[in-house]
């Protein structure tokens, strides 16, 4: 009997630091788990020249670690601010990516109507196309070489609604607004072919 309740007694302080211990490492795992910082994260497509409003962002809780300083937290109010390069919606901003300079570049959002053989298939919303100027040849005219309007820029909205018809399609791309005129010049003859800037 005696030996019976010394093997008990022995056993109770073993088990109350067990259970202590694994509190301890409950809270340690929660406590670490949750360490981070509050960032900025980009909820739509975003063109260069874009001026950052509060509906283009949102704040995310996230752990980044070592490379956090690499990126805007909270601490850094963005609206009013202009981007510096193409982001995709859930992208974390950046500290190089906006810029609150007064002269940087700014764009504008300028329609076109292209057939809908002449648009590379597959686009998406915020990625860059190209824009080629081509003129059909008649009568045995001189043959003109395509021309390279514009490189890179953002396609901001696409409706392919009448591809399937043979039609015109709609669509618009940011445009430095010094470049404006250069496309619109360009739709007054001849057409314009609207190709993927990187595949």
């Amino acid at each position: 009997m005696t030996l019976h309740r010394k093997t008990r007694a022995s056993r109770l302080p073993l088990a109350v630091t067990l259970i202590a211990a694994a509190f301890v490492s409950a809270f340690l795992i929660a406590t670490f788990s949750n360490k981070g910082a509050d960032y900025w994260v980009i909820n739509r497509p975003i063109s260069p020249g874009h001026q950052i409003s509060s509906s283009d962002v949102s704040i995310v809780h996230m752990n980044l670690d070592a490379s956090a300083q690499f990126y805007l937290s909270d601490e850094v109010e963005p609206i009013g601010m202009i981007a510096t390069r193409i982001m995709h919606a859930g992208e974390i901003i950046g500290s190089m990516d906006l810029t609150s300079t007064v002269d940087a570049m700014s764009t504008s959002a300028v329609p076109l109507s292209v057939r809908s053989v002449d648009v590379a298939t597959g686009l998406s919303l915020g990625e860059g196309v190209d824009i080629y100027w081509v003129l059909d040849t008649q009568n045995g005219e001189e043959v003109i070489d395509p021309v390279l309007i514009l490189g890179g820029v953002t396609l901001l909205s696409f409706d392919d609604g009448g591809k399937n018809f043979g039609s015109d399609i709609g669509l618009s791309v940011a445009v430095e607004e010094t470049q404006v005129l250069r496309l619109l010049s360009a739709t007054t003859f001849g057409r314009l072919v609207v190709i993927r800037s990187h595949v």
